[in-house]
């Protein structure tokens, strides 16, 4: 007879997890700092009724896969190669950096409080609390469709390469432990196969994948199409962990090799409810890594605050160094300041090696977790926070500040008098492409403003009336001329930022026509109230645009065809104007 206790165990994890989350519901507070809290009512620091903690581990570890290459399908390699600044200049800055400073405060305070601490300890602590989430940054960027947004993608950069960074992170942990003598060739040797190694997946994955995926599709069986999107997915991330490398950095590689591909769509539709299921569980289990005295708890929760504090400001840097504005720096700085799941691997290899104690790495759990455990609220918060406190820190001389590059201006856009345009565009992405491409053509004057800086350079050259700045910054809003333009066009995704952008506007623009641009029906109210004139959601526009080819294809007059539209758009007006 075989033992099927731990099936009780998991309907208790998912009974109390629905409770909880529905009372936190009530309370405002997101889903994921419920399934945390559930994890630490059921571990050790709470009433400890669960026992088999690897199980809950070795399912978590399958949501983070499985959360990997769900975001893996939305990028392609092509819009990676443009995160690549990010990844290998950001990246390397961040790990460096973050780790020196980290080590440098660990042995400082360590020797403060009087206990001895080692240079190879002090600077194993740095490099392991330097790692970020990947796991809950990004699932909760991807909740707030914020991935596609500057800091998002500027996070998303950086814990691509601190994936990457995870094997010689695991290299330098043998190199500092007091039991192995160092040697460079056995470093090198180490180095050697995992590169020839992970070269020949990734190149296997580009050359096999999209063959598989289609191979899979084309028998047209739903049962075939699950089973074999789990295989590449879960195959994926255990080949990469022959080479060394991550799990989830295997399936995420996996997932953007299969988004060139026609079923992408498909497929993510397909493995949702799995990566949901597990995504939740891993979550559970950060909460039930807290293992702590209660009287130890606020010191750990000190500890905790002054790392997201160092981290938090070290990556807000660096994003200005790469060129950022303030405010998003600040945004990508709070969402990544935590400490990341791989540092509990990191904590335990230490462990192994005689780096740290036991006593150590419990501290360690419990400072992680902590940190962990704010995140949610702190990305939440993120965009408010950047808003008030991002003027406040203007004098300070950023390099991000617009260069003295000359804008050039179409030669045969119509100017009305001098210093006058009829409009100025917010966003220089496919939208804001296609509306200057359209006023240029009908020989309308604008100007364009856009926080990407490689957007803006690469656009200067084409002769574009394009500056560099954000759109919550009134000086930059003012070098774009929205102070004199006709018509105002905000083509971004950040509904935070555009409503604080419309606000700025109507500040020195009153007349200004503003059109916006909103990806649901959720922020169209909002919107609206902030002072958008129009605002054109993606799919409300996607609705209309179906029924009005539907019609046609029946031979409809056109005329009642407008008039049908029309009506639609009146009557969504009246629902958020009221």
């Amino acid at each position: 007879m075989y033992n099927f206790d731990f099936l009780g165990e998991l309907v208790l994890i998912g009974a109390l997890a629905i409770a909880i989350i529905l009372i936190f519901q009530q309370l405002k507070i997101p889903p994921v700092i419920g399934l945390i809290f559930t994890g630490i009512l059921l571990g050790p620091t709470g009433i400890g009724v669960l026992y088999d903690q690897q199980l809950v581990s070795m399912l978590a570890e399958l949501g983070v896969v499985l959360l990997l290459f769900t975001i893996g399908l939305e990028f392609s390699f092509d819009e990676l190669r443009k995160l690549k600044k990010i990844v290998l200049v950001g990246g390397v800055v961040q790990m460096l950096v973050t780790g020196l400073a980290i080590s440098f405060l660990s042995y400082w305070f360590m020797l403060v409080i009087g206990r001895n601490i080692t240079l190879s300890a002090a600077a194993f602590l740095g490099f392991t609390f330097s790692v970020s989430s990947t796991a809950i940054c990004l699932k909760i960027l991807k909740d707030r469709d914020e991935l596609a947004i500057p800091h998002g993608r500027i996070a998303l950069g950086i814990l691509i390469f601190q994936d990457i960074a995870i094997v010689p992170l695991m290299i330098g942990i043998n190199l500092l432990s007091p039991e192995v003598v160092p040697s460079f060739e056995m470093v090198f040797q180490k180095i050697g196969i995992i590169v020839l190694f992970a070269t020949a997946i990734v190149i296997g994955f580009r050359l096999l994948m999209p063959k598989m995926v289609r191979l899979i599709a084309s028998l047209r069986a739903k049962e075939v199409l699950v089973i074999g999107v789990l295989v590449i997915c879960f195959g994926a991330a255990y080949l990469t962990s022959l080479a060394g490398l991550s799990l989830a950095l295997g399936s995420f590689a996996a997932g953007m090799v299969i988004a060139s591909t026609d079923e992408s769509h498909q497929i993510s539709v397909t493995i949702d409810p799995f990566r949901e299921a597990f995504s939740s569980i891993f979550f559970i289990s950060v909460g039930l890594l807290l293992d702590v005295k209660m009287i130890n708890l606020p010191f750990f929760i000190s500890i905790a605050l002054v790392v997201l504090l160092v981290k938090g400001l070290l990556v807000a840097g660096i994003s200005l160094f790469l060129g950022n504005s303030l405010r998003v720096s600040m945004m990508a700085g709070m969402v990544l300041a935590q400490i990341g799941e791989f540092s509990f691997v990191l904590a335990e290899t230490g462990v192994k090696h005689s780096i740290i104690n036991h006593e150590v790495f419990q501290a360690m759990l419990a400072i992680s977790v902590v940190t962990m455990i704010v995140t949610p609220a702190m990305i939440a918060v993120a965009p408010k926070f950047a808003d008030q406190v991002a003027p406040v820190l203007g004098f300070i001389p950023l390099v991000s500040k617009e260069s003295s590059f000359p804008v050039v201006r179409p030669p045969d856009s119509t100017i009305i008098c001098a210093g006058e345009i009829h409009a100025a565009i917010i966003g220089f992405g496919v939208n804001g492409q296609n509306v200057a491409s359209v006023l240029h053509a009908t020989n309308i004057s604008y100007a364009v403003l856009d926080i990407d800086r490689q957007i803006v350079r690469a656009m200067r050259k084409k002769g574009e009336p394009i500056y560099y700045g954000d759109c919550t910054d009134k000086k930059a809003l003012l070098r774009a001329g929205i102070d004199h333009a006709r018509a105002i066009v905000l083509s971004i995704s950040d509904a935070t930022a555009i409503c604080n952008s419309i606000a700025m506007i109507r500040d020195v623009n009153k007349k200004a026509f503003i059109i916006v641009r909103a990806r649901t029906l959720d922020n169209v109210a909002a919107l609206y109230k902030a002072g958008a004139d129009v605002v054109v959601t993606e799919k409300f526009e996607t609705s209309i645009q179906i029924f009005s080819l539907l019609l046609n294809h029946f031979t409809v007059d056109p005329e009642l065809i407008l008039e049908q539209q029309e009506i639609i758009r009146r009557e969504c007006e009246k629902i958020f104007l009221k």
